[in-house]
């Protein structure tokens, strides 16, 4: 399985930095963090905030792997809807996501000033559109749904907000809060030197090939043979976790994704403060802007059959791959006539993991004691992370969080 092709941006947009060692020695703390992307960052940052001994390991390099490649749209949305969501866990529950949803976006950017972190943080407004003219009255349910749990949002028409964006739609909500967008390579990095600073233990080019796990202590041994000794594990490792689960009975789907970046434009013409984007169709597709003016725009889903297909194991310029480039930019330029000079400049494709209620697995395994998981597969996967992250550190200092309820292993 390929889990990344092509040239993310952030890896283009981000140097380089001095590396962190391999661990050559062995080692005990209280919490041993796997895997060193963003949600292995937002994990040791919520655990150390509560003074707890923490080691995180990399078997790569830090955020230079699955974190590379997040679009960064950080929204309250749900890749189901409010209504979809009550539909399959109930009302209550499906509001409780949303609002967690909207909740980490605020406490991501709390984030960013404590660490003072040049992440090109920024607040946007959302807009969810559908094309669908019979859509109508369920976007208005929709949008007043939302708005009974207190998200300020508006139901937009053609006939009335037909100025705001140059291309079609039938019926959208925008939401005045509840999105922003990062560079999340960068914003990584800031928060791992960040807990560095305050005695976090960071290795990278380190892989962990046994893990010994039992309700009193854990052991990880090394390639090199080296072990780390704690008392709980909390694997942040995206795809490569799916190893830990029965391959006969999935909970989780796979599909590549596709996006493109293209060269900075002069103005983001017919496309109202510049807000994230997202349609109604299953796969969706996506757009941002970014600090610089450059767009970009992802979609194009393809489903992965299996982890041996042409799909799933499709490398660099893949010719596929390059047909699904093209699709979305002639998507971008055709949403935004007025928009001059719309070029590519970059574009890449990834392993993208969504569950069947679009939520994220956080918390505790019945096969697995002694370890967390913090798995936040599904669109929103940057927020998912922050909300495991925090969940993870209540549970280790004893709060019991009722929370884990609503992101179990077993919930359907």
């Amino acid at each position: 399985m390929r889990i990344i092709g092509d040239s993310p941006i952030w890896t283009r947009k981000n140097e380089e930095t001095v590396p962190y060692p391999r661990l050559t020695h062995d080692l005990k703390t209280d919490v041993v963090i796997v895997g060193g992307g963003i949600t292995g960052a937002l994990t040791a940052h919520y655990l150390m905030k509560q003074n707890i001994s923490c080691a995180l390991i990399e078997k790569n390099t830090i955020a230079m792997n699955a974190t590379s490649a997040e679009p960064a749209l950080l929204q309250y949305e749900i890749d189901n809807d409010l209504t979809e969501l009550s539909s399959l866990i109930g009302e209550t529950q499906a509001q409780q996501a949303f609002l967690f949803g909207y909740q980490a976006v605020m406490e991501i950017s709390q984030i960013v000033k404590e660490i003072n972190s040049a992440c090109d943080f920024s607040f946007k407004p959302c807009f969810y559109y559908t094309e669908n003219p019979t859509k109508l009255d369920y976007m208005e349910k929709e949008c007043k749904s939302r708005q009974a749990i207190g998200i300020h949002c508006e139901l937009f028409t053609p006939e009335n907000n037909k100025e705001d964006f140059s291309f079609n739609f039938e019926a959208g909500i925008f939401s005045h809060y509840g999105g922003a967008i990062m560079d999340p390579v960068k914003f990584t990095r800031d928060l791992i030197d960040y807990n560095v600073k305050k005695g976090l233990q960071v290795f990278e080019q380190t892989t962990v090939v046994d893990y010994n796990l039992s309700s009193r202590e854990v052991i990880l041994t090394t390639e090199n043979d080296f072990t780390i000794t704690a008392n709980k594990v909390a694997i942040c490792t995206g795809y490569d976790a799916l190893t830990w689960f029965k391959k006969e009975d999935p909970f989780y789907t796979l599909s590549r994704t596709f996006s493109i970046v293209s060269k900075p434009v002069s103005a983001l013409n017919g496309w109202r403060e510049e807000c994230l984007i997202r349609n109604d169709e299953k796969p969706y597709t996506y757009l941002r802007p970014t600090m610089d003016n450059c767009i970009i725009i992802g979609g194009e889903d393809l489903e992965i059959k299996n982890e041996k297909d042409e799909i799933a194991t499709m490398g660099d310029r893949d010719p596929e791959a390059l047909q699904q480039y093209h699709q979305l930019l002639r998507r971008v330029r055709r949403m935004f006539p007025q928009i001059e000079n719309i070029k590519t400049d970059s574009w890449c494709h990834g392993i993208f993991i969504d569950t069947k209620d679009g939520l994220p697995f956080i918390g505790k395994h019945p096969d697995y004691p002694g370890a967390y998981f913090n798995l936040g597969f599904g669109s929103n996967g940057i927020l998912y992370s922050l909300i495991g992250a925090k969940l993870i550190s209540q549970d280790y200092t004893g709060k019991n969080p009722k929370e884990f309820e609503l992101f179990k292993f077993n919930r359907y």
